[in-house]
């Protein structure tokens, strides 16, 4: 059995017992082990093919939490003296408002671009109040602003929340919201951030694979094309290994637009596998390095 609601408001539930047949047993007493967070009640009604019992169950928690609880009911029967009803308790806090979008606030996106999120809070009529400071726990990585407007008979408060971050990574933060309202008096609002290195080139492909012959000419290539809102250039060319192979960055012009192609040659005279990593320095402050992978299997 469970009772699940919002802090005062009536949660109660019922369950009915009805004996598999005629006069097998009665219920003579009705408890719970500890009774704290909860009331019960036990009715019977007569029936023709015998009694009916019927159990409520109502919540007395008054605030948010978790529960257990165990209803025992003592009987006439000779097979089954005791009859047990697990209860569980999930008490949350009474919404005193209208929360658009609700959970967590996500602010995803590029380096270097405007990030921004927005989230609207109306207070229920009949919990109205109004909303008299906010602020961040953290603050480190975003800015925000709370702004209020009329609609109807109530006030409509908007949060606007920016990203601040500047390098790539992950965040967490939450904004508190403190509220003249009794029952609640503070809203909290969680925040998450996820900041990407943006796309400063198209890159094709990412990771080079060479097959071929031992004594045979085996080369491939990479074209790096620099996205145009990000212009960079390759600095430096340098394998991490670099005993199997050679490499060759060229730049070149293609429609009006500067692009590099890296060749990579294998120099690896007999058959076998190797891996090697390629990294081209750039002067690029979102992506200072590109890593090209490379594997190769010669055979014979």
């Amino acid at each position: 059995m469970s009772l699940n609601g919002e802090a005062g408001t009536e949660i109660k539930v019922s369950v009915k017992i009805t004996p598999a047949t005629k006069g097998l047993f009665d219920i003579v007493e009705a408890k719970a082990d500890r009774g704290k967070e909860l009331s019960i009640s036990l009715t019977e009604t007569k029936q023709p093919d015998g009694k009916i019992y019927l159990l409520t169950v109502e919540n007395r928690r008054e605030t948010k939490g978790r529960y257990r609880d165990t209803i025992r009911l003592l009987t006439t029967s000779s097979i089954r003296k005791e009859l047990t009803i697990p209860v569980y308790g999930n008490i949350k806090a009474r919404q005193i408002a209208a929360i658009t979008p609700t959970g967590t606030v996500q602010l995803k996106g590029n380096t270097g671009e405007a990030i921004k999120a927005s989230v609207t809070i109306v207070p229920k009529k009949e919990q109205m109040f109004d909303i008299v400071e906010a602020k961040a726990d953290k603050g480190e990585n975003i800015r925000f602003t709370l702004t209020t407007s009329k609609e109807a008979d109530s006030k409509v408060y908007l949060l606007t929340v920016e990203n601040k971050k500047k390098t790539p990574g992950r965040f967490s933060d939450t904004i508190r919201l403190f509220t003249t309202n009794k029952i609640q008096k503070e809203i909290t609002i969680p925040i998450w951030g996820e900041i990407w290195a943006p796309e400063i080139a198209s890159i094709k492909p990412r990771r080079l694979t060479l097959r071929g012959s031992a004594g045979k000419p085996v080369k491939g290539s990479v074209r790096i094309i620099p996205n145009d809102k990000y212009p960079f250039s390759i600095t430096e060319v340098k394998p991490r290994d670099g005993k199997n192979i050679k490499c060759d960055l060229k730049e070149v012009e293609e429609s009006g637009k500067k692009i590099y192609v890296l060749t990579v040659e294998n120099l690896k005279k007999e058959k076998g596998r190797y891996y090697d990593m390629i990294n081209l320095k750039t002067d690029s402050k979102y992506l200072p390095e590109i890593r090209i992978s490379v594997s190769a299997r010669i055979g014979d």
